[in-house]
């Protein structure tokens, strides 16, 4: 830049700004070298928040989705595919090709399972763009675009100006309201470090929020700006045993749904210039590695920030991502719309608060897709590879964000997570009496009785205490499955191959039953006077004992049980 000297500071490949979980147990951070030099040593991420985690986990599986896309679990580059001196790929793959590629990419994947860590043509690459990851930089900054793009494109030659406070989720203040309980005094809301700003920035690309206004140009794009692509799914991701198998449980070298012949292309192989010309031409994405490192906004960081005194930056909106039949995000749940401007398509389907992954499983495992039900791609993907993992216990996690509520802002305001430990047989068994099959015949049993049998209870309370408000059904319902959340999670993680499946199945039903029975019986230990007097309705009395029989009679007709 003309008149002072380029200013580079903070390559992440070298500092360290990953925070992670030993095996020892205790948290530190570690740079890009070090992981992909060590990642089986590691236990998990362990940033400040899971959606922190899931943000960061994508920029790794970026990396490794473009090295072995390219080069074998040897160092060796593949045949099929012609390099520049910068381990660029130069074309896509011939289509006589793929047949040929897609074996090497499965020998590739099975190789480094096996050998248990990374080979070092993943730090190999990085050196070779070390360049591109200097959070710091005049000319390529890490995941944000040059002070010239700014000035050059907005109408008033610069972004909205954003403090970090403003993108630390674990704050997640605004300028006109203050957060009370946040993890920093008023004083240091705005002080940061070098690595706190690298995890949040990549975190603020996958939850952004629509409250800044400045945009490229002077007319409003063609589509929504995007608030971040991670805040629009319900984001799904495997984790193992250690930091090596998370990444490589989520690396899907061949891709479920095809894009096989597409080349990765990740945002530091692109220049400032060229990504503003993507983000804004709207063409569609056909890679997971540009996929994973989507910019949500243009940012421009000074890269002579003094930290010694409060942090901001400079942000410009552009376009989402299309959500409609987006088949080449693996990592999220789908719902087919049935009305609105996605009507007829599949768009991300987000997490709910206090609604446990469990009762989701048939979005996860269910197989195939249909024409009315998309499963999660991972799962595909987990299909894939169940031969070369064997019998392998590992954990389903799922995360969002949840939003104010606000349509002209959609601030990220809490994250929802939730888990599910099971067996890769277990999660893949899908013939025809297999455990899929029988695993989502007991959740909708279970789902039946709490949300048909319990639900009719209480509806029979509310009428007969003359409540008008649906509060004390809907409070007691969510309380059942917040009881039945952790068993049913322990019940499934229990599950082995050699158990029998009736025998296990009954013995989910006794857990059920007494959870359900319970909850049931204290509401009738609570009644009060009115319940027991009830009331009449069409010459039939409604009390607290007439809806309690009633609801042992259906609890034990639905277990099979006589009454």
């Amino acid at each position: 830049m003309k008149g002072r000297e380029i200013v580079t500071s903070f390559n992440l490949i070298d500092e360290k700004w990953i925070l992670v979980i030993g095996n020892d147990g205790d948290t530190k951070e570690i740079s890009l070298k070090e992981l992909f030099s060590n990642a089986e040593n590691y236990k998990d991420l362990a940033g400040e928040m899971k959606t922190q985690d899931f943000a960061v986990l994508r920029i790794l599986l970026a990396i490794l989705q473009t090295v072995f896309s390219r080069f074998d679990a040897n160092g060796n580059p593949y045949v099929y595919i012609e390099l520049d001196e910068k381990y660029r790929q130069l074309e896509d793959i011939d289509e006589d090709d793929i047949k040929d590629y897609k074996k090497e990419l499965k020998k590739t994947w099975k190789t480094l399972w096996q050998a248990g860590h990374f080979p070092n043509i993943v730090n190999e690459y990085l050196e070779k763009w070390y360049d591109r990851f200097f959070l710091f930089d005049d000319k390529y900054p890490f995941m944000q675009v040059t002070e010239d793009i700014i000035r050059a494109n907005t109408k008033n030659k610069k972004g909205t100006i954003i403090n970090i406070k403003n993108i630390n989720r674990t704050i997640s203040e605004s300028n006109n309201k203050i957060s009370l309980f946040s993890a920093k005094d008023a004083t240091t809301k705005n002080l940061t470090s070098q690595a706190e700003i690298t995890r949040w920035i990549l975190t603020f690309h996958g939850y952004t929020g629509t409250g800044d206004k400045t945009i490229f140009g002077t007319k409003k794009y063609e589509v929504s700006s995007s608030k971040g692509w991670l805040f629009d799914i319900g984001g799904i991701y495997f984790t193992g045993n250690n930091l090596f198998e998370t990444l490589m449980l989520n690396l899907s070298l061949i891709h479920p749904n095809g894009y096989i012949e597409s080349k990765q292309t990740p945002s530091w192989e692109h220049s400032s210039e060229e990504i503003l010309n993507n983000l804004l031409s709207l063409l569609p994405i056909n890679n997971l590695s540009e996929l994973y490192t989507r910019y949500s906004r243009a940012i421009y960081i000074d890269p002579e920030s003094d930290l010694d005194k409060e942090f901001s930056f400079e942000v410009v909106k552009v376009p989402e991502i299309d959500h409609q039949n987006q088949d080449l995000e693996l990592m999220t749940t789908w719902k087919k719309n049935e009305t609105g401007p996605n009507k007829g398509t599949f768009t991300p389907k987000k997490h709910k608060r206090d609604v446990g992954l469990w009762r989701y499983f048939g979005l996860l495992a269910l197989n195939p897709n249909t024409s009315d039900i998309w499963k999660v791609g991972l799962m595909n993907h987990l299909e894939n590879i169940k031969s070369i993992i064997g019998d392998y216990n590992f954990t389903i996690n799922s995360i969002s964000m949840e939003d104010d509520g606000n349509a002209t802002s959609w601030v990220p305001v809490n994250e929802i997570y939730d888990y599910l430990d099971i067996n890769d047989f277990v999660a893949t068994d899908l013939a025809e009496s297999g455990w899929i099959i029988r695993i989502e015949d007991t959740i909708n049993e279970t789902k039946e009785i709490v949300d048909v049998t319990y639900r009719r209870f209480l509806k029979e309370i509310k009428l007969i205490r003359n409540q008008h408000s649906d509060n004390f059904v809907e409070q007691n319902v969510e309380n059942l499955y917040f009881l039945l959340n952790d068993p049913f999670k322990n019940w499934l993680s229990s599950i082995t191959l050699e158990d029998s499946k009736d025998q296990k199945i009954e013995e989910w039903r006794k857990v059920l039953e007494k959870i359900v029975r319970t909850e049931a019986d204290r509401i009738l230990l609570n009644a009060n006077q009115r319940d027991f007097t009830g009331v009449t309705i069409d010459d039939k009395t409604h009390n607290i004992i007439t809806a309690y029989n009633s609801f042992k009679f259906f609890l034990n007709k639905q277990l099979r049980k006589e009454a």
